[in-house]
């Protein structure tokens, strides 16, 4: 593609040795990744500066570049080169024209928030396919019809993104529900994507190590409804004081809701560890649907994709079917059977996840609850205590363990997570185990009939993260495979 073409909804605060009919053979923003005739731009980073790279790039064959810094002096004449005031934004918007706009030919649902973005999108995406060419973008990786590939962030860098939806047009898919993060946001990797439907789900404290307040993590959730081009429709959760400020921003957006009158309800609701069944309402009546999806928090999610489906002009009681026979998503209050009694992994890691989580479980459970958890190591430290007095209060016997401790030291994480523990009385239904493993093995031992164990933390993760080394590790198969063996021995009893 000409730069010309390239550059023409681009705004450039300095042009040097602008060449308009130069050939373009693609955008990238990692000098390694350079080769002859490309256009690179330097995006600054939470760790280093792309501008850093400019001279490597050049050297690798880029013919130009692109960055918010001023040209140096006698810049080389055979490289054009241009300023802008936010590179990242730029990036997107020069690889949108290189793949020709390609969120304009499909029908994109981003869906943002705390907690519920997996659920809603993958099961959005698995209705969505009775009726459409579907894609799922998300936590859970890449589903395109038979393909799927992992993906290394909830949402894709912008070249990665921008190459896969053009690749999903050319695969004939016609839907895409994607989750977008608030760091995707922020680094504006999903700028100039034109959504169908934009969808918030909630917000409590997250990735407050990364935008430092709670009101600097809703503005970056926020740009999924303010940035150009707006989403041509909006759903918004009611039942959150911030979804109530993105509803009184944007009054043409539909609302749902458990508690409260809005657009889309869900009313006459049971729920429990098997499932839920309620009556779903909407500007068009009413209808009762029932899934496996288990608790509470999972009504709201299936009512928000109930009304999704609605608004993205389809009858969801044509999904009535697909939906009780979805199994659930990978991950999330994943169960898996014991010797009499239930075992749930789930990805819950915030307080407020493991507040749903383990309040409807107290509510529901007449029997014990055992809960096993570790926190992240290079994430949210202040999280740690109240993660565990939640824990604690709910549960009957509570294991501290590890997560993915990164970089930091576990045993140190752990001393944080037990500051939320009462201080200075014996605690006899808490054990520690640094190792996950032994740990999952002793809280199986520990089970009898009528139990509920919850494995948090992890989820569908099937690896660990220990100093800058990453190991194959899976909750599930570690479950199954002492649940296995019990079983065996049980049977050569």
């Amino acid at each position: 593609m000409k730069l010309q073409e390239l550059a023409k909804k681009q705004t450039f605060l300095e042009k040097h040795h602008w060449k308009p009919t130069l050939e373009i053979g693609a955008v990238v923003s990692d000098s390694r990744n350079v080769k002859r005739g490309d256009l690179f731009v330097a995006c600054p980073g939470p760790k280093a500066d792309g501008a850093f790279y400019i001279e490597e790039a050049a050297r690798r064959g880029a013919r130009v570049i692109v960055s918010e810094k001023t040209a140096m002096a006698g810049g080389a004449e055979n490289i054009v080169y241009l300023r802008v005031a936010d590179a990242r934004k730029s990036l997107s918007n020069f690889l949108n024209e290189f793949y020709n706009h390609p969120s304009e030919k499909l029908r994109l649902t981003g869906v943002t928030g705390t907690n519920g973005k997996t659920t809603i999108a993958y099961l959005l995406n698995e209705l969505l396919k009775e009726r459409a060419a579907s894609a799922y973008i998300g936590t859970l990786g890449v589903k395109a019809g038979a393909t799927e590939e992992a993906l290394g962030n909830t949402t894709p860098g912008a070249e990665e993104l921008f190459s896969l939806l053009a690749r999903m047009v050319k695969q004939g898919i016609q839907t895409v529900s994607m989750e977008v993060s608030s760091h995707a946001l922020d680094q504006k990797r999903v700028a100039g994507i034109q959504y169908e439907l934009a969808l918030f789900t909630q917000l409590t404290p997250e990735h407050l190590d990364y935008h430092q307040s709670l009101e600097n993590y809703f503005q970056a959730k926020r740009l999924l409804f303010a940035q150009s081009p707006k989403p041509k429709k909006m759903l918004i959760n009611r039942d959150s004081p911030f979804g109530r400020r993105l509803l009184a921003e944007n009054p043409e957006a539909k609302s749902f809701s458990l508690e409260e009158e809005s657009d889309y309800r869900a009313r006459d609701v049971t729920a429990d560890f098997n499932g839920s069944e309620f009556t779903f309402q909407s500007p068009k009546g009413k209808s009762r649907f029932r899934t496996r999806l288990p608790m509470i928090h999972n009504v709201a999610n299936t009512l928000s994709v109930l009304a999704s489906l609605d608004l993205l002009g389809f009858d969801p009681t044509d999904f009535r079917e697909a939906l009780e026979n979805f199994p659930g998503v990978p991950g999330r209050l994943e169960r898996i059977e014991g010797n009499g009694f239930s075992v749930f992994v789930d990805y819950a890691h915030t307080p407020d996840a493991f507040e749903h989580i383990l309040s409807e479980a107290r509510r529901l459970q007449s029997k014990r609850i055992l809960t096993l958890f570790g926190c992240g190591g290079d994430r949210d430290p202040y999280k740690r205590p109240e993660m565990t007095r939640i824990a604690y209060h709910y549960s009957d016997f509570v294991i501290l363990t590890s997560d993915n401790p990164r970089t930091e030291d576990a045993q140190q994480i752990l001393k944080e997570m037990k500051k939320g523990l009462p201080a200075g009385v014996p605690l006899p239904n808490v054990l520690e185990i640094l190792d996950r493993r032994e740990a999952i093995r002793e809280l199986l031992l520990l089970a009898e009939p009528g139990d509920v164990l919850l494995i948090l933390g992890k989820g569908h993760e099937d690896y660990q993260i220990i100093g800058t080394r990453k190991t194959h590790f899976d909750d599930r198969e570690i479950v199954k495979e002492f649940l296995k063996k019990t079983r065996r021995a049980r049977v050569a009893l």
